[in-house]
Formats: C-alpha cells, sequence, structure tokens
C-alpha cells in the first residue's frame, strides 16, 4: 500500500507533455520579444562605435592642422598610393587618410618603406601597408575590420598585388571634397612627370577650378579657408554603399585601398554640378541593395548617418536633411547661409 502511494506521488509532481510544450513556447515568445530589444542595442553599441572613430579622425585632423598649418591633402590621384619619403603637402600622392596616420598613433604603418629607394624592397614593404587594416576606419555596423578583395592587381602605378588579386584595406568614410563634383582624374603616370604635370592645382596651391571642398587633389586647405565657418562646413562622413557590395570590391566606391590618392573611394560630395547656383543634389542615403552611388554621404544605420565638421564635432544628421542644406554643407566659401537646427 506504501508502495503505491509513492508511486502516485511521483507521478503527480512531475510535468506532462502538454505542460512542457507550453513553458518551450513561452520561453520562445520571450526570446521573439527580446531579441530585437538587443539587436537594437547592438546596433546602437555599432553606431556609438562609428561615430567615435569620426571622433578619434577629427583629432588627428586637427593634430595635422596644428603641425602642418593646412587640413590633410587627397594627394595626386587613382593611380597613386602614399609614399613615406615624400612629406605632407603638394609632393605627396597618398590621400587622406594616409596623410593622418601619424596623428592617430599608426606612425609605423605609415613609415612602412620609409627610406627605401624604389625597388622590390619598398615595393613589398607598400603591398603590406596597403594591405593592413585600421579599425578607426571602419564601420561595425556594415563590415569588420580586416581587408578585403581587390580585383586585379593593379594598387599603384609602381605598386603590383604578387599574384592576380589581392586584399586591401578599406575605408567607410569619405572626405568631403565639396558641393561642385570635379571630373576624377589618376594624376601623372610617374613621379618623373609630376613636374611637368597640368595638375588642377598649381605649384602654390591655389585654384584652377571649381573645387570648393576640404580635401580634394593636392589640397592645402588652411583653417581661415573655410568661410562659411569650421563648424557650418563637413570635412569627413560616413560614406554610401550598396550591401550587395560591402565585401567583394565591385562597388566603383569601394574598389581600391584607403591609402589612394584622390578617388572616390575615399572622397564624396554634397552636389554634382561644377556651377554654385545649380541645384543638382547628391542626398545621403541608407545603404540599400541593389543600388550604388560613388559619390554619395550615407551609412549602414537607421534614421541617421554621422558626419565631423571641421571643428571637430561629429553630428548624427537624418537622411530627410533637406538637400540644399545638405548641399552647402559641402562647400567651405560659397558664402551660402544655412539653419544651423537642421542637423
Amino acid at each position: 500500500m506504501k508502495r503505491r502511494l509513492h508511486s502516485r506521488r511521483l507521478v503527480a509532481g512531475g510535468f506532462t507533455l502538454v505542460e512542457l510544450l507550453v513553458v518551450i513556447a513561452i520561453i520562445g515568445i520571450l526570446v521573439a520579444l527580446l531579441l530585437p530589444a538587443i539587436q537594437a542595442a547592438r546596433e546602437s553599441a555599432r553606431r556609438m562605435q562609428c561615430a567615435n572613430n569620426l571622433k578619434q579622425i577629427g583629432l588627428a585632423a586637427q593634430n595635422h592642422v596644428d603641425v602642418q598649418k593646412h587640413f590633410p591633402s587627397s594627394g595626386w590621384g587613382w593611380r597613386w598610393t602614399g609614399d613615406p619619403d615624400r612629406g605632407y603637402g603638394l609632393d605627396q600622392p597618398g590621400g587622406w587618410a594616409y596623410n593622418i596616420l601619424a596623428y592617430m598613433e599608426q606612425a609605423n604603418l605609415r613609415d612602412l618603406g620609409s627610406g627605401l629607394p624604389e625597388g622590390p624592397e619598398k615595393t613589398a614593404a607598400l603591398i603590406l601597408q596597403v594591405g593592413t587594416a585600421v579599425p578607426a576606419f571602419m564601420c561595425p555596423s556594415r563590415r569588420n575590420a580586416i581587408p578585403y578583395p581587390k580585383l586585379g592587381n593593379s594598387l599603384a602605378y609602381n605598386l603590383k598585388c604578387p599574384q592576380t588579386n589581392c586584399e586591401v584595406a578599406r575605408s567607410d568614410y569619405q572626405a568631403n571634397s565639396g558641393s561642385l563634383r570635379t571630373p576624377e582624374e589618376g594624376g601623372p603616370e610617374r613621379y618623373d612627370r609630376a613636374a611637368t604635370y597640368d595638375w588642377v592645382y598649381d605649384q602654390k596651391g591655389r585654384r584652377k577650378t571649381v573645387w570648393n571642398g576640404v580635401m580634394h587633389q593636392r589640397s592645402m586647405v588652411r583653417p581661415a579657408q573655410i568661410t562659411d565657418g569650421l563648424s557650418q562646413t563637413y570635412l569627413v562622413g560616413e560614406k554610401y554603399l550598396n550591401p550587395d557590395n560591402y565585401t567583394n570590391g565591385l562597388d566603383s566606391a569601394d574598389d581600391q585601398h584607403m591609402f589612394i590618392g584622390l578617388d572616390r573611394d575615399m572622397n564624396g560630395y554634397t552636389g554634382n554640378s561644377l556651377h554654385i547656383r545649380d541645384e543638382k543634389y547628391l542626398p545621403p542615403l541608407q545603404d540599400r541593395t541593389g543600388l550604388s552611388l560613388p559619390y554619395n554621404f550615407g551609412s549602414a544605420h537607421p534614421s541617421t548617418f554621422h558626419m565631423l565638421f571641421c571643428d571637430g564635432s561629429v553630428h548624427g544628421i537624418s537622411y530627410s536633411i533637406d538637400p540644399e542644406t545638405h548641399r552647402r554643407l559641402g562647400g567651405r566659401d560659397d558664402e551660402l547661409t544655412i539653419d544651423a537646427s537642421a542637423f
């Protein structure tokens, strides 16, 4: 008799199959409810990291200004990469990201190949350099800070991958090259042709074209030349990319390495005309599958993208910003007023 009672107690204290399924269903519902919140929290952290990256870039740019007396140059053009033996001014073929390396605790990376004559040893050093990812230039909302495929083997006029394709460092940020989009060019084909090359900027850094941004071909823009105001002029921002091409190097705004001279990979614009009064916009957008826009700013974040201003401040800006306001924020000396409350 006692054994039977004990047996019944065991059965009464257990879970039935129906009860177990109900508990599992409740847990599943709770997980489903919590998952969006977890994902939102992760994206918020990633978005904050993207903004912090721009703050770090801004501090490096300000340090560059303190020492060199001008904002970083965007170098010579898409034929060129950085050269550690050619300084920071008109003779430096590398772009703005290369020019701030020494001011963001990356001097060892910038100096790879320093002091070596042109030849295999220096080429090997520069190939190592362009293949080294820098986390401060990558937004975790979009992709990891690792090298990505470079289709074809050309890295610069005299720099080739050791194989058919190679992996190179990329950037999720573009410099502001202005509200007027000047056609890109590669620059001279060799170092020895630079002295007689018909530069868009002349040997004294004076404008011969309508570029009105802060960093572009051979630019040496001083803070005093930003007459619209440092706090009302873009310096660097998140760039738009087609999500289909985040990792494959097929997007024309993401097919080179980050130390390249003036190129759409590293230089963006806010307007699409050569005339300051033409209201032809390059509005910011959230990354969109199937759509490639090589000159626009934007990001993978919902609602906002980040822009670094010339005064070092970073703002999260809505994609719905008035396109004319966005265009004017790209010009450093267009004398067109803006509503500061719009961003």
